[in-house]
């Protein structure tokens, strides 16, 4: 149970509201070709930060980090790649939450093989003790950060967050069948 850790909920709203605000940065000195997107965090902000600015093209790097909630592994690894060509390309990697720096700096480490033209990094919020900090990011937040798209990984982590939901009756979507059960 993870019931005494401090979290912030960041609704649908507030997560347009600062990804308009970082493209607008993004806009202002930097025009990307591509974005590359960390997953699984960084996957829907992509997508999104993608439409606002009007890309097209997304790559995904999978990479493994976290184990759970505040519960990290000892360093992030790679789990899959699907990249379009990168040379010659500006590139945007884009995450959810900076938090160590480890993680993009994976993702920086794996792109040096390839000869872009640009490279500059995106996060919607980053940690205050992170050594790293994205070109771009929204906010400085010292919580746990919960995001729309996880709240069932959440909890079933242990966390309730059923205080800062919009409507809680989300909840009750958070209790598909086992994968146990769904096997055939």
């Amino acid at each position: 149970m993870v019931s005494n850790i401090k979290y912030r909920y960041i609704g649908w709203l507030e997560i347009h509201k600062a990804l308009s605000i970082l493209a607008k940065r993004v806009l202002e000195e930097y025009s990307p070709d591509t974005i590359v997107s960390i997953v699984k965090g960084g996957l829907i902000p992509a997508r999104i930060i993608g439409d606002i600015l009007g890309i097209d093209e997304i790559g995904y790097v999978g990479v493994k980090f976290y184990k759970g909630i505040d519960k990290r592994g000892e360093k992030p690894f790679v789990t899959f790649t699907a990249l379009p060509r990168l040379d010659y390309k500006k590139i945007l990697i884009v995450d959810d939450v900076i938090e160590s720096g480890r993680t993009i700096n994976t993702v920086v480490d794996l792109l040096s093989k390839y000869n872009y033209s640009g490279l500059k990094s995106l996060a919607i919020f980053v940690k205050p003790w992170s050594p790293l900090k994205p070109d771009y990011y929204y906010e400085v937040v010292d919580k746990w950060v919960v995001f729309p798209w996880e709240i069932c990984e959440t909890v079933r982590e242990g966390l309730d967050i059923t205080p800062d939901l919009e409507d809680p009756s989300i909840l009750d979507h958070c209790t598909p069948a086992s994968r146990a059960e769904r096997k055939p």
